[in-house]
């Protein structure tokens, strides 16, 4: 307690992250500090207030000075791949939600992050001691104490949230800020309200997703009240709005679908105004809402009025400014949100992105002015999410492309990538690989065999994503080539089914690994039936918590060739093929088939195999026995399978 209150700024500091780290440390017993809590949080909540020199600091983002070169970080601009899975985009999150910006660490951030993760621990525990004195701070004179009330009820929101609901906080305090705070003529109030308010976007869009509790009606006060910042002559203001827009889109999507034009509207405005640092914010919300509403903002009116000026963003900055990383980023949101909607802009756009990887391609091989992987990574992204939205009208953009072309006694771009050093660059290129499969594969055939050959090579678990998109564009590949592919198909079984018996894979591998499996079964069923038995009661665990959609009825439809074609091979596993195939819900998803053929197929093969071993004296032994009767009774109303 009393180095808490020692003089030296650094010792406070280092005081406040140790009850984060005690906290967090599971060999400590939680009641170890039960009986300090009132006086912790107390010393907390008093250590939020701004000093003099973080006001000092501040000076240049509470007006609109231009940004200082170095107030954008490398870190700002770095791009995660958007085709990773989980396991290699969970990391430190660093600054994630700091309502400060910038990195410096200071005694009311550190004071703020340790009662965040002392409500995350304790929760509403620490409500009945901390909450008067947070309510008198609210209502002090002094505009500086009243701001750290207001970050006090944000830090409090992740962990507190049910225990204020419950004593009747919440809806008030908020109500306040939109009212009061957000009104005031303090840009660091302003600002700090806009951050505490994204911290109860989940509460707010409670209501109106169905869910008890909330606050009823705020949402539309919440919208405006954020937009209005974002116009603010303040950029410390304009930061946190931004930010805050972007936490709300992360939340409700599709709930903002009514306020579109009022946020492109403001959006459009900000683009012609922002400075570089909140521009990359900017960036990141145009993106996040484009992800949540999808193909709502497909309209001639709403694409008017984004697509002008973020498009005018584009051309303004160079190939090599990082600044086009998030730009890129963002414009690959929107593509995929908008598809076709996107075709009167393609062109350039996608003959810049091919610029962007030769370029990149060359710079790192010469080592002259080496533009770095993100380039690459981003640009490789926004022409998957070209592929994605436009379909095979992409197939003319990439007649005249080097990604797919051989260049000044160079191989095709898009190989190189996916040979590159770097696993991001690699993952990116498969993932586009997959999608012109998906889309274009013609395009695919000149360069078909080295291409398999590349993907053959990245079939290695201990870079997941890569593998996960190396395997995924192989079946993409084969089950749309078809023609010719039984020694690919003879080459690259084993390597896949090896994946799916593997223990502790990465979930989205496994599933991806399953589903090219059972396109194997539907194209080559000769080369995939003789090795069922290796393979089927992993692979028929996977698809079984699989959702449902075409690339799963393309794997049961493989699983019916397979199977009909070696009985014998499932015959042991029977039971787990059962329970896979009732995780099928009947719907028709494939174009061009007949209604209903994979409830049809499915039910001919469980009938085929009931008379099979009935015949034998084996279905009690092989059915009854062991499928689960809950199972069971599924499977006879879904395809009329007697028990």
């Amino acid at each position: 307690r009393t180095r808490k209150n020692d003089s030296d700024y650094e010792v406070k500091k280092e005081a406040c992250e140790f009850w984060s780290s005690i906290c967090e440390n599971k060999d400590v017993p939680p009641e170890i500090l039960t009986p300090y809590l009132s006086r912790l949080t107390l010393v907390l909540l008093n250590g939020m207030v701004y000093s003099q020199d973080e006001l000092s600091a501040l000076e240049d983002e509470l007006d609109s000075v231009p940004d200082r070169p170095e107030a954008l970080h490398p870190s700002q601009t770095h791009v995660a791949s958007r085709s990773a899975i989980a396991q290699e985009e969970d990391g430190e999150d660093g600054e994630d939600e700091d309502e400060d910006g910038g990195v410096e660490w200071t005694l009311r951030k550190c004071s703020a992050s340790g009662l965040d993760v002392i409500a995350n621990h304790y929760q509403a525990d620490i409500l009945d001691a901390l909450l008067p004195h947070i309510d008198k701070k609210l209502r002090d004179p002094d505009w500086k104490v009243q701001e750290s009330a207001i970050l006090a009820m944000g830090a409090l929101a992740e962990g507190c949230l049910e225990g204020l609901a419950q004593r009747g906080y919440v809806n008030g305090f908020l109500e306040h800020l939109l009212t009061a705070a957000l009104a005031t003529d303090k840009p660091l109030v302003r600002s700090i309200t806009c951050w505490t308010l994204s911290r109860y976007s989940e509460w707010i869009c409670m209501p109106l997703r169905g869910q008890e509790g909330g606050a009823a009606g705020m949402l539309d006060k919440l919208v405006m009240g954020l937009l209005a910042c974002m116009g603010d002559s303040s950029k410390k203001v304009q930061e946190a709005a931004c930010s805050a827009v972007a936490t709300l889109e992360d939340e409700a999507r599709d709930l903002l679908t009514p306020y579109l034009r009022h946020l492109l509207a403001v959006f459009a405005q900000a683009l012609g105004r922002y400075q570089a640092r909140n521009l990359l914010i900017l960036y990141d919300a145009c993106g996040t809402l484009a992800d949540g509403v999808g193909s709502a903002l497909n309209d001639p009116e709403l694409l008017g009025m984004l697509l002008p000026p973020l498009l005018g963003k584009w051309q303004q900055v160079s190939d090599t400014d990082r600044s086009l990383l998030p730009l890129l980023e963002c414009v690959s949101s929107v593509v995929a949100a908008i598809g076709q909607g996107f075709a009167p802009y393609v062109a350039p756009v996608f003959q810049r992105c091919d610029r962007i990887i030769v370029a990149a391609l060359l710079s790192q091989e010469s080592g002259e002015g080496e533009m770095e992987d993100d380039f690459i990574v981003a640009s490789l992204d926004l022409l998957s999410g070209i592929a994605e939205g436009l379909g095979p009208s992409v197939d003319s953009l990439l007649s005249s492309s080097r990604l797919l072309t051989p260049y000044d006694g160079r191989p095709p771009a898009l190989l190189e990538c996916c040979q590159h050093h770097s696993p991001d660059v690699r993952q990116s290129g498969f993932a586009l690989v997959g999608d012109v499969g998906r889309t274009a594969v013609g395009r695919l055939v000149p360069v078909l065999g080295p291409l398999l050959q590349l993907c053959r090579h990245n079939l290695d678990p201990d870079y997941v994503s890569v593998c996960n998109n190396a395997c995924w564009a192989v079946g993409e590949i084969v089950v749309r080539v078809r023609q010719g592919m039984e020694p690919v198909v003879e080459e690259l079984l084993p390597v896949v089914a090896g994946l799916v018996v593997r223990p502790g894979l990465h979930k989205s591998l496994l599933e991806n690994c399953a589903i090219t499996l059972g396109r194997f079964a539907l194209v080559c069923p000769a080369v995939v039936a003789p090795r069922l038995a290796d393979f089927v009661q992993p692979w028929s665990r996977v698809l079984r918590n699989i959702r449902d959609d075409v690339e799963k009825e393309q794997a049961f439809l493989g699983l019916v060739q397979v199977a009909r074609s070696n009985p014998q091979g499932v015959v042991d596993s029977f039971h787990e093929v059962c329970m896979a195939v009732d995780s099928w819900t009947e719907r028709v998803l494939t174009v061009g088939d007949p209604p209903g053929r994979v409830h049809g197929e499915l039910a001919a093969l469980l009938a085929w195999f009931r008379a099979a071993l009935t015949q034998h004296a084996q279905w009690e032994a092989m059915y009854t026995a062991r499928v689960p009767q809950e199972v069971q009774q599924s499977l006879l109303a879904k395809f009329s399978l007697q028990p």
